[in-house]
């Protein structure tokens, strides 16, 4: 009787062939207006990608007996609902999506399940909507279709069925790629993003979940997402260009420095080669025993080639009135953990305050979320490359020579170099990353650094412990990866924020905060205490007038629920995609005289430049992604989805829109284009350093 009613269900083709392109036009639909509010045309191609991707289906799951048909159909379907799951969660809780590389980090991230099975019990009604498809397919099997082979016709039926599907399967993906170019073929563009340059965060946007992941999949077993080559520049009118611009600058050095709003008197009177009595001579930051010409030739490598090509053609920066400001200070650089401008005030987090205010002071630097999070943040600020969404550029890097980081520049000058990390030593493989950047002592969690675990680690408690390691030595570079000021910030099981809720509570009193707010504030006076303790220990020792203090944050704290940040920052930034990354960083010692407020626009790529040559080290600017903001290079801030900003236009790359800071009439012909091109290049660039180990082969490692 059982045999009986199963073979009267229907088995044929028609229901296979309407369910699962259906259920994949569902999925790419409610996963769209899930992350981005709503469904523009933009969904055009995700949708007849969704409707390939179904046929496809629709075809594995007819040829073969139907308890093996059964067992694919909901063997991928069950892998599809959890990855479509699993990329909402991943969104709504680090505002980025899931890179295929990072799924290798699942089992590190379950250190914050708490953090996990919050967003799970927040976001529920949107994850039984993604598991209607795999509900109605159960139900659907279970009382109305099989999954017998499909026929059309008798003898030779199965193979009808069989022709038949792949036949309507292809023509659908040969049609998905055909209308591609409805929306044109410039940049960014669904077009460009399926045969171009794989970018992450536009790709799911404007290609949808499944086509993304398939080019994430391409992009991670070739380790990059475009092929380009570059010619070798000419010598001889580079030489030109760099004395033209040399002349410029030194004339125009009596000047005031425009980026400035007030003076530092309390520098070196060695910095630039400048007196009293003479102008300050400025030269470019270069390392001149690299020739270009002559690497090019050496080698057969095309890659090297092209790189090496377009370093020829980069445009040195140049030393300022501050090069040297701090050469042979110890050094202090701390990756603040999710640290935002918004959270810091005279009142709550006085070091931090003074350090991001009475130092250098960057008001127009942006902290752009990468694919990887802190991981990425970091890498960022210690290397001066961007991250690639294909892999954990920073893990990578291990394995490649690094000149340019700071523990490797101020070892060779006879510093000693320390780096500490309050969480586990294993996450992101630090144990490797940071010894390979010069700090040859190295502690964290389960690696020399013994403190109290209260599931969440205090700053200060780690500050405690590991400041004898170098504060006695002549020359420190202490390098510092915070962890207090991370999510969740809640009073249930956030240790940090529990013991802090007090003071935090006292000094935001009647700001009219949530609770939430307060307890990001009480996160990050963590930080501010165990640099407190460090500045006092410094002051006994006699050593804080000789030492540099950094501070930069890693991303803007995008743990923090809707709203919650408009309520710190006292205005709506979390709907814009830019300002949501501006921020700042701050750079400090107790010498400086007076403030140095900097206008000029940057980002976290130019950090290590900057401190580079605030220390008065020498480095070849030219193979560097970011800039010494200090001095007169060009203003370009990246984002991860290829959006950019300069000192004259904010460009949009998923609308594809261009705002203006100047008039238009003052934009030369073909800039945003030439913008798009060199942000391309960066990026590019920055991922083949480390795919090449380029700095190995430039300095014959």
């Amino acid at each position: 009787m059982k045999t009986d009613t199963t073979q009267s269900r229907h088995s044929g083709l028609l229901w296979r062939s309407i369910f699962f392109p259906l259920a994949f036009i569902y999925m790419e639909l409610l996963f769209h207006i899930a992350i981005y509010g709503s469904a523009g045309s933009s969904i055009l191609h995700p949708l007849t990608f969704a409707l390939a991707c179904g046929l496809t289906l629709s075809a594995l799951t007819s040829f073969w007996h139907r308890y093996a048909n059964a067992a694919i159909a909901y063997l991928l379907w069950s892998i599809f609902t959890i990855y479509y799951i699993a990329q909402f969660v991943y969104y709504k809780i680090f505002r980025t999506f899931l890179s295929l590389v990072s799924i290798g980090g699942a089992q590190d991230a379950m250190n914050f399940r708490t953090v996990l099975f919050s967003a799970l019990r927040s976001n529920w009604y949107i994850i039984v909507l993604f598991l209607l498809p795999l509900i109605c397919l159960i139900i659907m099997n279970r009382f109305w279709f099989s999954f017998g082979r499909c026929r059309i016709g008798q003898k030779p039926g199965v193979l009808r069925a069989v022709l038949v599907q792949l036949g309507i399967s292809a023509a659908a993906w040969v049609l998905a790629i055909c209308i591609l170019a409805v929306h044109g073929t410039a940049a960014y563009t669904p077009y460009a993003l399926f045969h171009g340059r794989y970018v992450l965060e536009l790709s799911m946007n404007k290609l949808g979940v499944m086509v993304t992941t398939g080019r994430d999949c391409v992009t991670m077993v070739t380790q990059s997402s475009q092929s380009k080559t570059f010619e070798l520049a000419d010598i001889e009118d580079n030489q030109s260009d760099a004395q033209t611009a040399a002349s410029d600058i030194n004339a125009a050095s009596a000047d005031e420095t425009d980026f400035s709003s007030a003076s530092q008197t309390g520098g070196s009177d060695q910095a630039a080669g400048s007196t009293q009595a003479d102008e300050p001579v400025y030269v470019p930051q270069v390392d001149e025993s690299i020739d270009f010409q002559s690497l090019y030739n050496q080698t057969d490598d095309e890659e090297l080639k092209s790189l090496t090509a377009y370093f020829s053609g980069v445009q040195p920066t140049y030393t300022d009135e501050y090069t040297g400001m701090f050469e042979g200070y110890n050094v202090v650089f701390v990756t603040a953990e999710s640290l935002s401008t918004y959270g810091i005030s005279r009142e709550a987090t006085p070091t931090l305050y003074k350090i991001y205010h009475e130092g250098f002071e960057f008001t127009n630097f942006y902290n752009p979320l990468w694919y990887h999070s802190t991981i990425d943040g970091e890498y960022t600020n210690c290397l001066s490359q961007y991250p690639a969404s294909s892999k954990w550029s920073f893990e990578a890097s291990a394995d490649t020579y690094q000149p340019y980081a700071l523990g490797n520049m101020l070892n060779a000058q006879g510093y000693k170099s320390y780096g500490y990390h309050d969480f586990d030593a294993t996450y992101y493989d630090r144990t490797r990353t940071h010894p390979n950047m010069g700090y040859t002592t190295f502690k964290a969690i389960g690696a020399g650094l013994d403190i109290p675990d209260h599931v969440m680690y205090s700053d200060l408690e780690c500050m405690e412990a590991v400041y004898g390691d170098f504060i006695q030595d002549d020359k420190f570079n202490m390098y510092f990866m915070s962890f207090s000021g991370h999510l969740p910030y809640n009073y249930d099981n956030q240790y940090i924020c529990m013991i802090n809720r007090e003071g935090a509570e006292n000094v935001l009193s009647g700001k009219g905060y949530s609770d939430e707010a307060i307890a990001y504030v009480a996160a990050q006076m963590e930080l501010d205490k165990a640099l407190e303790f460090l500045m006092d220990k410094l002051e006994e020792t006699g050593k804080l007038d000789n030492t540099l203090f950094i501070v930069a944050p890693d991303h803007y704290p995008y743990g923090l629920s809707d709203g919650t940040y408009n309520e710190l920052a006292g205005k709506d930034i979390e709907n814009d995609d830019f300002e949501l990354h501006h921020n700042q960083f701050g750079i400090w010692s107790s010498s400086m005289e007076k403030p140095v407020v900097v206008d000029k626009l940057c980002s976290s790529v130019d950090i290590l430049p900057t401190v580079l040559n605030l220390l008065g080290a020498d480095f070849d600017s030219r193979l560097l992604a970011g800039r010494n903001i200090l001095s007169d290079s060009d203003e370009l801030v990246i984002f991860a989805d290829q959006s950019f900003m300069t000192d004259k236009i904010r460009y949009d790359a998923s609308t594809g829109e261009t705002s203006y800071f100047v008039p238009e009439s003052q934009i030369p012909d073909g800039y945003v284009d030439q913008m798009i091109e060199e942000v391309e290049n960066r990026l590019y660039i920055s991922d083949e350093i480390i795919n090449t180990d380029y700095f190995s082969f430039v300095y014959s490692r």
